[in-house]
């Protein structure tokens, strides 16, 4: 096993979520996502299964501080508060990301989360959360419940979708990160596609569109929108699993998420597991080690070298979020979780499935 000891690590994607039933708004549709969770944590391999009385409760933000930065190699971290209006907090309520980040302010930074069909102005509250914990970017989800059923909008919606992302141009934010590709229950996957990022990307230029998700389904789709426009990119979230419980069929991801853009598509990768939906280390292992064939690309063939993956696994993230990796293993310094890895769950209050 090839050591990550030297290896800048940052996950794009960490929570803390509440999955206790009493968190459900709208049961009919937040029961669906749960089982969506549960069925994935039942696909990790021997030792990773946690169970359900343990995974389906509240998780405290130290859970998620302990798996990523005691119990794996990640030194960094985006944290990613929700605003799925299906839970009472949104999932990840925004009083957990405020309180991660003020806890672990040399380790992580927060975005905001906005619904952009439920709230009365998303724009005025995008504004408040800046100020009120730093965010330096948005994350937004395609689908909106209430009780009168879903809803969803488009990126490239100039309405709707447009003046969230100019008001997020005028507060100097440097990412938009939406959800893709995983649709929530028994939805449309319309919203779910990633057509629409294109006319948001061009016309935003001064903003970077991060594809959550990405490759899990339409990955080739995916590609085209990262190798045709420099400010976006994708993030590989869930999509990472892949590569713990089933690497060829990652490794196919990879190559279709990589075809239209081929070597230099590497680029536009970021690593993000959604800590502590699955445990960052089996999948970050399991990543570094995968040794990837030789792979075709419209320009030809390549291969995936360990360069390339250093940087999909710290540096790309770093580039579109604006930071400057040097800065960030500097402030890091000599820190309390510097030290030997602690065994996976050993720190953390998740019981494994004998």
């Amino acid at each position: 096993m090839t050591s990550l000891d030297d290896v800048f690590v940052a996950d794009a994607v960490s929570h803390a979520y509440n999955l206790h039933p009493s968190n459900y708004a709208i049961e009919r549709y937040a029961q669906p996502v749960v089982d969506l969770m549960t069925g994935q944590e039942k696909a990790m391999p021997e030792g990773y299964q946690r169970t359900e009385e343990s995974f389906l409760t509240d998780w405290d933000p130290q859970v998620t501080a302990n798996m990523l930065f005691r119990e794996s190699q990640v030194d960094f971290t985006v944290f990613h508060p929700q605003s799925i209006t299906i839970f009472e907090d949104g999932l990840t309520a925004l009083e957990k990301g405020e309180r991660f980040v003020d806890e672990h302010p040399d380790r992580s930074a927060p975005l905001a989360s906005v619904d952009i069909i439920g709230m009365d102005d998303p724009g005025d509250e995008l504004e408040r959360q800046v100020e009120r914990f730093g965010a330096h970017g948005v994350k937004v989800y395609p689908s909106y419940w209430s009780d009168d059923g879903h809803h969803g909008f488009q990126m490239d919606d100039p309405e709707q979708a447009f003046p969230l992302w100019e008001r997020a141009a005028d507060l100097g934010l440097d990412v938009i990160a939406v959800h893709k590709a995983v649709p929530f229950g028994n939805v449309p996957l319309d919203p779910y596609r990633v057509e629409d990022v294109t006319e948001a990307a061009e016309s935003f230029p001064d903003l970077n569109f991060e594809i959550v998700h990405g490759g899990f389904i339409l990955a080739e789709e995916t590609g085209y929108r990262i190798a045709e426009h420099d400010n976006v990119y994708v993030n590989l979230e869930i999509t990472a699993a892949d590569a713990a419980t089933r690497p060829e069929a990652f490794v196919e991801t990879m190559e279709n998420l990589l075809w239209a853009g081929g070597k230099a598509a590497t680029d536009k990768i970021m690593w993000g597991c959604g800590t502590p939906q699955y445990h960052p280390r089996l999948l970050l292992e399991s990543f570094w080690n995968l040794d990837f064939p030789e792979m075709d690309s419209r320009d030809g063939k390549f291969t995936i070298t360990e360069a390339d993956k250093r940087k999909m696994v710290g540096a790309n993230l770093a580039e579109a979020h604006g930071f400057d990796v040097d800065e960030l293993q500097a402030s890091i310094g000599d820190d309390e979780y510097i030290g030997d890895l602690e065994e996976p769950y050993s720190t953390t209050p998740f019981e494994v499935v004998a």
